[in-house]
């Protein structure tokens, strides 16, 4: 083990993946050894930085950011960044953000009615923030809503997890 002066971590996670996250750390892996920098940059993958609606993303630390919708193409700006010589300020995702605003702003609006809610008038309210309902598995899947059925009708119900109320500050 040897300190190095950043370290990158990129969630590499399903939904990650499926949005380029293993060809884009493979590139930066690569760009970070054909410029003799790994003493200097250390670069991992990890499991989840559970804002995978909006990634690829990852960590640098130690500027404790994190970066969002990172693709290849984007390597060679990341690693000017990494090296003091770029800007990745369009890619930073953090609480103030319109992404994590956007979604902030649709819980606390679905956490205001009484829980838990018809699957449909879920769905609906998330329509209209512009969420879809592949983005609405997603978030059942990383345990920010729960669906149950009810047991007299069979009707799905969603809820708001205290994952999700914890993230927000709702």
């Amino acid at each position: 083990m040897y300190w190095t002066k950043k370290h990158v971590v990129v969630c590499t996670a399903s939904h990650c993946a499926q949005k380029g996250a293993n060809e884009m750390i493979g590139k930066l892996r690569l760009e970070v050894i054909r410029r003799r920098a790994d003493t200097e940059i250390l670069v991992n993958n990890c499991g989840t930085i559970d804002l995978c609606d909006i990634g690829p993303n990852l960590v640098i630390y130690p500027d404790n950011i994190i970066l969002s919708a990172v693709k290849a193409t984007d390597v060679k700006a990341l690693f000017a960044y990494l090296t003091g010589d770029g800007d990745m300020s369009e890619f930073v995702t953090g609480p103030e953000t319109p992404a994590e605003q956007l979604r902030r702003t649709f819980y606390l609006e679905v956490t205001g009615k009484d829980q838990p809610l018809p699957e449909a008038d879920f769905i609906a309210i998330a329509g209209q923030h512009g969420f879809d309902g592949a983005w609405i598995d997603e978030q059942a899947r990383r345990g920010f809503i729960a669906r149950k059925s009810t047991q007299d009708t069979g009707e799905t119900m969603v809820s708001v997890t205290s994952k999700t109320t914890h993230r927000y500050s709702l």
